[in-house]
């Protein structure tokens, strides 16, 4: 027996039956030791089993240590790499932070999905490499945040599915499909631009789309303009000063789209506090500049969230509890100091130990460098939306009333600057940005336009004989300046209408103040607030010059292109100078008045004079519905859902645009947002509203009755005035055995005698709920059935389709009295492509179709708002029965 243990031991181990005859030989150790005793009397041959097995022992540990080792140490799975076929945008900013898609093939959803940027310059042996995570899209797309380089440079992008195999190696371009270029610069934005919506409210919120029509070729080498980033900005206007101050404070915020970071880690970034950067407001990952040789303080109050400075970007801008390179102590409270020197970096970088994309990056420029603080100190910066390299929009800021390039021009004109890094602007004119630029006031020009009202001084116009006399209409320097002489509705400025108006300014303030007459040709002087509303044209001539008895006419524009009626003509001159009596008196209309300095003789056959006013308000007009009825220019059912459209003058976009519908009667003030088309047209909806209270009433259109409509600018603090004539009637379709086709009107005292005639009155362009306003076609706006309640700046709130009656804008309501229906307008009858219900109101109602059988719809599409509705349209019957049809 112990020699047939001893042989066993002694058995050679296979790597297949390793691990088992090394357990084998460990289970023979333990029963030896409890068997030790029995087996004495063979010592010698148990020592030398003991021995053997021992040892053996020994050597099946390190057999089961080396398969430890070599397990851990085990190659990965092969992943195949993708391949490559386009990258875009294909251009960026050295900052980064550049969303770019990559086109190809074989992505694949991994942990280790991600793209390495290398770059190697040999004629100076400066080398950069950085790997950031991927997105994965779809198999041939995936999406990457561009890290920041130190250098403007043609980069070599390559791709990798588990982070170990790439496409191909690092500046390998041997191979098509295995790699993509993309070109970091440093270039400013450039170029004289255009602007599509070059006014707007005080209150904020147009959007602005700007473009370089100059700039139109999109390649990789050329792109030059507008480079695509999170730090891409506009600037309305100049900035403030802030270079001294030195205070800044960290907290935190849940993200929004203001944050470079928005929609990458997690929900959590910095905010930075400071008069250099947001006027005392937070600002969310913001891009600043820090001077050397000057101390600045952080004071930092991001509970969880450990602040702290780099020197080098962190990594994938994952979070670090070990982070390297930094500068500062990394902390969640208190006070940190950090004074750049010589040897600080340019650029630097803020994040935290705790959190991924929280932070942001820093410039850091010399002492007595050109490059200026711009920030964001006036709270005027905003964000752009990329849309290519000649094009972006952006969504105007509230207006800061002390910023205005031409005080002397009604409104607030400001600059409009662009950056492609976050922190130095341009206006595209080529100067230097400072507190005070060298090109403020030459490049594309914004308006803002509040609720302070404005008279401008007047424009004089030598005298062109009697071509007045057949009333031409008001035209100003082109037919692209709407609201301004000066500045065109792109945006650009004339030049020569902008010196005109500083000498009719000079001019008029010296005619002002004369208290003798100066016998000039244009001594025309104007007085008084303008009480009226929106932007308006006083239009004065002299219509006839004999010496001793002049006169002249005038009237009053509600925009440019209008040929109204003169108010009055062949009226005496005013004249009176400073202080003195006006004899006759010059008292115009809406609170503006007029003299001359000097009397006749000095006035040449229709010299003519443009005064702009303007009220603090939108003047609304007028307001229409679909509808085909022309008692009332505008109504709609009792459950709501209508579009009134509102005209009239001076609708400056803003984020606080209302309208407002309120009537005596039963006191219910409905206030719904408007929606912006242009300057002359906006849209709103109609909420449900019960019926005036009582019921019918013989000779009145109760239980219908009307609402004021009035327009809002700044969210509601201010209204337009009530006009009698503006109004929105509350009322459903009444048909009646006793109504009347030819003089009805579809009101309970006055109702159709026909269930066609209702129809043909009723609301028209029916489609589900979409309202909103599109730059490319600021006329009509967009009036297409779509899956979408509203668009905001860059967010869409989807609403599902076929819903039926209540998605559905513009649909309309018939209440039928009671009776029986027949012949022809009862049957056979079309919807028209409108969308109607009808209900029998009080009684039963019968629609017969007659012994010869006749159809009692000729067509009626699904009322679940299908294509058939929007083409055919659609009537619903309520307690309505159908006969012999």
């Amino acid at each position: 027996r112990p020699h047939t243990q001893t042989a066993r031991a002694n058995a050679p181990l296979s790597v297949v039956d390793g691990d088992d005859r090394c357990a084998s030989v460990l289970r023979r150790l333990a029963r030896m030791s409890r068997d030790d005793a029995r087996r004495r009397r063979h010592r010698a041959s148990s020592r030398v089993v003991s021995t053997t097995v021992y040892s053996k022992a020994a050597a099946c540990f390190i057999v089961a240590l080396f398969a430890v080792i070599a397990r851990a140490q085990r190659l990965p799975t092969y992943v195949q790499p993708p391949y490559l076929q386009s990258i875009s945008p294909d251009t960026g900013h050295v900052v980064g932070g550049t969303t770019v898609t990559i086109y190809g093939g074989g992505f694949q959803n991994h942990a280790g999905l991600a793209a390495r940027f290398a770059y190697y310059d040999s004629s100076t042996g400066t080398a950069e490499v950085d790997v950031v995570r991927a997105t994965y899209v779809d198999y041939g797309t995936i999406r990457v945040v561009t890290p920041p380089r130190k250098f403007a440079a043609s980069v070599h992008v390559t791709v990798t599915n588990n982070g170990i195999g790439y496409s191909t190696t690092p500046l390998n371009t041997d191979d098509a499909g295995t790699y993509a270029l993309f070109e970091y610069k440093s270039n400013a934005p450039a170029g004289s631009w255009t602007v599509k919506n070059a006014t707007g409210h005080a209150f904020g919120g147009a959007v602005v789309e700007i473009t370089n029509p100059s700039h139109t070729t999109s390649t990789r080498s050329t792109d030059n303009n507008f480079l695509p980033g999170v730090h891409l900005r506009c600037r309305f206007g100049n900035p403030s000063d802030a270079s001294a101050t030195t205070t800044l404070t960290i907290g935190t915020a849940t993200k929004t789209a203001e944050h470079p970071w928005f929609g990458r880690g997690g929900n959590i970034g910095y905010t930075v506090t400071s008069n250099r950067l947001n006027g005392g407001s937070a600002m969310e990952g913001p891009s600043f500049i820090l001077r050397r040789g000057t101390t600045y303080t952080f004071t930092v109050s991001s509970t969880g969230h450990p602040f702290y400075l780099s020197s080098v970007e962190p990594s994938m801008w994952e979070k670090s509890n070990t982070p390297t390179a930094t500068l500062t102590t990394a902390t969640d409270s208190g006070s940190v100091t950090f004074a750049p020197d010589s040897n600080t970096p340019d650029y630097v970088f803020y994040h935290s130990t705790s959190g991924a994309f929280m932070g942001g990056m820093i410039t850091v420029v010399d002492s007595g460098a050109a490059d200026f603080e711009t920030g964001a100190a006036n709270a005027n910066t905003v964000r752009a939306e990329w849309v290519s390299y000649n094009k972006i929009r952006c969504i105007a800021p509230t207006s800061v009333s002390a910023l205005d390039d031409n005080a002397d021009h009604g409104g607030n004109q400001v600059t409009i600057f662009v950056s492609n890094d976050g922190v130095s602007y341009h206006s595209g004119q080529g100067g230097a940005d400072s507190a005070t630029p060298t090109d403020a006031g030459t490049g594309s020009t914004f308006t803002y336009f509040g609720n302070t009202a404005f008279t401008d001084v007047p424009l004089y116009f030598l005298g062109s004989g009697a071509s007045y006399s057949g009333g031409v209409a008001l035209e100003l320097t082109s037919s692209n300046h709407a609201v301004s002489t000066i500045y065109a509705q792109d945006g650009t400025k004339d030049g020569t209408a902008a010196t005109a108006y500083a000498s009719a300014k000079t001019s008029h303030a010296t005619e002002a103040s004369l208290v003798v007459g100066s016998g000039n040709a244009d001594d025309l002087v104007v007085e008084g607030t303008f009480t009226g509303n929106g932007i308006a044209w006083f239009e004065i001539v002299i219509d006839d010059a004999t010496s001793g008895a002049e006169t002249f006419r005038w009237r009053l524009h509600a925009g440019v292109g209008s040929n109204v009626a003169w108010v009055e003509t062949a009226r005496a001159i005013p004249v009176g100078v400073f202080g003195g009596t006006i004899s006759p008196s010059g008292l115009l209309s809406d609170g503006i008045s007029i003299r001359f300095t000097s009397s006749g003789g000095h006035h040449l056959l229709g010299d003519r004079w443009i005064v702009r006013v303007y009220g603090g308000n939108p003047n609304v007009i007028s307001a229409r519905t679909t509808h085909e009825e022309t008692t009332y220019a505008a109504r709609g059912p009792f459950f709501g859902n209508t579009e009134i459209t509102i005209i009239g003058e001076s609708f400056f976009p803003s984020n606080g645009m209302w309208c407002k519908l309120y009537d005596s009667d039963t006191t219910v003030t409905h206030t719904v947002p408007a929606y912006f088309d242009n300057m002359k047209r906006v849209r709103c909806i109609t909420e449900k509203h019960e019926p005036r209270s009582g019921g019918e009433v013989p000779g009145t259109f109760r239980p219908c009755f009307y609402k004021n409509i009035q327009l809002s600018l700044d969210d509601k603090s201010t209204f337009s005035v009530v006009k009698s004539d503006v109004k929105f009637l509350y009322c459903d379709i009444y048909v009646s055995k006793s109504g009347s086709d030819a003089y009805g009107d579809g009101t309970p005292n006055a109702p159709y005698l026909t269930l066609q005639r209702s129809i043909e009155a009723a609301l028209g362009e029916a489609r589900s709920y979409d309202i909103r306003y599109n730059l490319d076609d600021p006329d009509t706006g967009i009036r297409l059935p779509s899956e979408h309640r509203n668009v905001k700046f860059g967010t869409a709130s989807k609403i599902p389709v076929n819903k039926g009656f209540g998605y559905f804008v513009n649909r309309d309501k018939v209440r039928v009295k009671t009776g029986t229906y027949a012949g022809a307008g009862n049957v056979g009858l079309h919807p028209l492509g409108k969308m109607l219900e009808a209900e029998a109101k009080d009684g039963a109602v019968t629609i017969d179709c007659g012994a010869e059988g006749y159809t009692g719809m000729l067509v009626n599409g699904d009322r679940h708002g299908t294509e058939e509705v929007t083409n055919s349209g659609s009537v619903s019957f309520f307690g309505i029965t159908h006969v012999n049809c």
